[in-house]
């Protein structure tokens, strides 16, 4: 969502109400976690709105808006079947129940459409082991933002937590109905909770710099050389483009602005440059090579933030099902 967009949780949700059930699913689809909530937030607390304000609303996206509508507010089956399209049955519901007060939705479950500051609020001076479960539960992107909201020098010790966590044991759960009770809801459960630790680090540390990600790596490798194998293994990080098939980087190339992409290159190893380039016809690629060349010298900060835009723009990809990032243990990297 745009920064414009964020600041206005209200226009939105008269956009989307005036969609459809199927248009309002399908936006809800590239949000947060965090954004939707915002939004199903205001479209349940809307009234039914009159046609010159839902006009006004809409002339905010267009240039201009051609008919008249009417919409009535939004309705908890509208939002529910909209949700269910978008997430799927099991997170509409947690967050359906998060919206009206249900009372059946587990603590780390409502954690999830929590601003990361609150989290973070929230678990600053417990024990770093019930911070590490909450990490590990959220998902990997709020978890990352959580984390940078905790104090610094607790990151390596919390990431080692979470590494090692392979279950959640009833007891830690009680500890956090204590925790939690006032604030957010009552977990249940009597049997352990898989988690996949070792994998939430690894997309943790996937959504850093490279040079937090150096240090984090080097951190793991000092107390347990095998441990941060297993994490690396698990991550996917720039150098590992050039381990991808040209099809996946042409569908990675199409949403990266050509500007971006020559900045990223910058520097960048021949099987790295050399997958992108092979992506692209002959003008492309000499397009491409002018850009990366009439830079001339650039920041370091600036090659990063480029890169780790592609990152992000490939993870997404991925986690829409548009492309696989798996590595193939039998694909090693060549020096």
């Amino acid at each position: 969502m745009s920064e414009e967009l964020a600041s206005s949780p209200h226009e939105v949700a008269v956009l989307l109400l005036s969609l459809g059930e199927k248009g309002a699913a399908q936006v809800f689809k590239h949000l947060s976690p965090r954004e939707v909530r915002q939004i199903s937030q205001s479209m349940a607390n809307m009234p039914p709105m009159k046609r010159d304000e839902v006009q006004n609303v809409m002339n905010h996206f267009f240039h201009e808006y051609r008919y008249e509508v009417g919409i009535a507010g939004g309705t908890r089956s509208y939002l529910e079947k909209s949700l269910k399209i978008a997430m799927g049955d099991k997170d509409a519901k947690n967050l359906m129940d998060s919206i009206y007060g249900e009372e059946n939705t587990s603590s780390l479950e409502m954690m999830k459409w929590m601003e990361p500051s609150a989290v973070a609020e929230l678990i600053v001076d417990e024990h770093p082991q019930l911070q590490a479960v909450v990490l590990t539960y959220l998902e990997p992107g709020q978890a990352a933002l959580v984390l940078q909201r905790l104090p610094e020098r607790c990151h390596e010790d919390l990431l080692t937590r979470i590494a090692k966590l392979k279950e959640l044991h009833p007891s830690i759960v009680q500890e956090l109905n204590v925790i939690f009770d006032d604030s957010v809801g009552l977990i249940s459960t009597s049997q352990n909770t898989s988690v996949s630790g070792l994998k939430q680090v690894a997309d943790i540390m996937n959504r850093m710099n490279e040079s937090s990600v150096s240090h984090m790596l080097e951190h793991f490798k000092e107390q347990d050389s095998e441990l941060a194998d297993r994490i690396e293994q698990q991550m996917f990080v720039f150098e590992h483009f050039s381990r991808l098939d040209e099809d996946t980087i042409r569908k990675i190339v199409e949403e990266i602005p050509q500007n971006t992409l020559s900045l990223a290159l910058k520097g960048a190893s021949d099987p790295i440059s050399g997958k992108f380039i092979n992506t692209m016809t002959r003008r492309e690629a000499k397009y491409l090579q002018d850009d990366m060349d009439s830079l001339g010298s650039v920041r370091s900060s600036q090659v990063q933030q480029a890169r780790q835009e592609i990152l992000n723009t490939a993870r997404t990809l991925s986690q829409n099902g548009q492309i696989e990032l798996n590595l193939s243990d039998e694909d090693e990297m060549i020096e």
